[in-house]
């Protein structure tokens, strides 16, 4: 591991001047999901903890393994697309960016017990591979503050006082996946029990530019581009258990537990100061009343290792059985993010102490329904995600919902599904200047997916 101690003080200034995300902004990322599942998942919204018999719903609650009648083999395609506006004092730009992708993968196989004597009625076995975030976006916010390139460095009579330009743009990619290994009973007529083994592996990447050009109203200008760039990899595991118990014909109960996910991970990045005299990222100042401008080394690097930890989380399900015709389901969701941590913990105390202040355990509500008619089904969901941090607006709140179709063949189906959600975020991409506030994000994100599966 890279000594952690030796850069620390670099670390420090930062992540304290960001203009990318910082430590905790990543450890909350990696504590969030944003599932890409099959189709008929995303269609009632993932509500699915007291229902199984779908291969993206044994992340929720592996029990749901064991509901399956047959064996079974899907995939599943996807387009997002997200529309993202931004508010920089007063100034709206509209931005929107579209990604494809394979969003889920995988297959189960069933084994009937045939023995009369015994309680375990049939075993599954199954793997599954889940796209749990896509961070594929670019968005730009420009409008007019007070400039922050104010003194020239060879004139201090000179003083940059009215802005012309502000801009900045960020540009994310990468993926956050994962493989999903199930093992789930019958036993009895009534019950169900399942768990599995989650292995992670994600890669984010972002980089963000600021450009900024004023004068001070005698013809002197200066012109400053700012370039900041990091990249994060990693690999991480956890575990979940849980319950289905069918209280009657019609009602089932569920129940899981989903471990903390434990990464190591690895950073990039060229946000530090290679002196005193240097500023972090790479900058190329152009000032009109000098020859040549002022840059640093476009090619500085800084790599180092630390561990998270994300928060455990619990859920509790019921689904109602209309028989053959359709069905109504509720997952109630709550994640503890007291025990998001990164770690070593003391070259981290800071940070820690930072995510206990500005975070506090969530909860998620999930609603769907399906019903049938012959070979068709039509589907539905709504789901209310609360954010983590404390000090935000209600519209910070992620809120969504989704519609659904499918379409029995026999051995083969075919489902789709349209999945929408919004909220508002904060971006201060000035944390150094606390006189310039941050521009209001506005994000909608729309989904499509299709799923093919087929039963052996």
């Amino acid at each position: 591991m890279k000594n952690i101690i030796l850069i620390f003080s670099l670390l420090i200034s930062f992540y304290a001047n960001s203009q990318v995300l910082g430590y905790e902004d990543i450890a909350v990322l990696l504590s969030g999901e944003n599932t890409q599942g099959t189709a008929r998942t995303m269609a009632m919204k993932g509500a699915f903890g007291a229902l199984g018999g779908d291969l993206s719903a044994l992340s929720i609650n592996p029990a749901g393994a064991a509901i399956f009648t047959s064996s079974i083999a899907t995939i599943t395609l996807g387009n997002n697309h997200t529309n993202l506006t931004t508010d920089f004092y007063g100034t709206l730009t509209q931005n929107s960016f579209d990604k494809f992708n394979v969003s889920q993968v995988g297959g189960l196989l069933l084994f009937e017990n045939n023995d009369s004597s015994s309680k375990y009625r049939r075993i599954a076995v199954g793997i599954n591979l889940n796209t749990l975030n896509n961070f594929h976006n670019e968005w730009t916010a420009s409008g007019l503050t007070t400039p922050t390139w104010i003194d020239n460095p060879t004139d201090s009579s000179i003083e940059y006082t009215q802005i012309a330009s502000q801009k900045y743009l960020n540009v994310t990619g990468g993926n956050y996946t994962q493989l999903n290994f199930s093992f789930a009973t019958q036993y009895g007529k009534s019950l169900f029990l399942g768990a599995s083994f989650n292995t992670y592996d994600m890669a984010f990447n972002e980089r963000g530019e600021r450009m900024e050009v004023a004068s001070d109203g005698a013809g002197n200008t200066v012109d400053a581009y700012e370039y900041f760039w990091q990249e994060v990899n990693g690999n991480g595991f956890s575990f979940s258990t849980g319950i289905i118990f069918k209280a009657t014909q019609n009602l089932r109960l569920g129940l899981s537990y989903s471990s903390p996910t434990w990464f190591e991970l690895n950073e990039e990045s060229n946000m530090f100061a290679e002196d005193n005299d240097d500023f972090v990222g790479y900058y190329d100042i152009i000032y009109s009343n000098e020859e040549a401008s002022y840059t640093n080394s476009y090619n500085k690097v800084l790599a180092y290792n630390y561990r998270l930890r994300t928060p455990s989380k619990v859920t509790g399900s019921v689904a109602y059985i209309f028989g053959e015709k359709g069905l109504i389901s509720a997952d109630l969701t709550r994640k503890n993010f007291n025990g998001l941590q990164l770690s070593p913990n003391f070259e981290f105390d800071y940070e820690n102490d930072n995510l206990q202040a500005l975070l506090s355990s969530t909860y998620q509500i999930n609603l769907g329904t399906e019903w049938r008619f012959k070979k068709i089904s039509f589907r539905g969901g709504y789901s209310y995600e609360q954010t983590p941090y404390t000090q935000t607006l209600d519209t910070d709140n992620k809120r969504g919902y989704a519609l659904g179709l499918g379409y029995n063949f026999g051995s083969v189906s075919l489902d789709i599904a349209y999945d929408y959600h919004e909220q508002t975020d904060y971006y201060n991409f000035y944390p150094e200047f606390n006189w310039v506030r941050g521009a209001e994000l506005s994000k909608n994100n729309d989904k499509i997916m299709a799923t093919l599966a087929y039963k052996f």
